[in-house]
């Protein structure tokens, strides 16, 4: 058998993409809100198969699709029991008035 070997960006990007895409097969409208996607996202990530997804990790190589949190940081240097919170509660969309 001819396995592939995966880099550890293209891992990080195949466990994202089948995380984000099972997600919206579960549920899309907290798949959106979780992984900030639109709607034109989210149709097309939960459209595509396991082999879909796993050829595109292929094809993109070592390119991240998923850039870290712009506040990773902070995050990392808060009290451990401070992170959940301040994770959801920076990364909260803001509503607009």
């Amino acid at each position: 058998m001819n396995h592939a070997k995966l880099s550890d960006v293209q891992i990080v990007n195949l466990t994202l993409l089948l995380t984000i895409r099972d997600s919206v097969l579960s549920d899309k409208p907290s798949a959106c809100c979780r992984f900030a996607l639109d709607a034109a996202q989210a149709e097309r990530l939960g459209a595509m198969s396991v082999q879909q997804v796993m050829a595109l990790v292929a094809n993109v190589g070592d390119a991240t699709l998923f850039p870290p949190r712009r506040d990773l940081i902070a995050l990392l240097d808060v009290p451990l029991p401070l992170a959940r919170p301040l994770a959801a509660v920076l990364t909260t969309p803001r509503q607009v008035v």
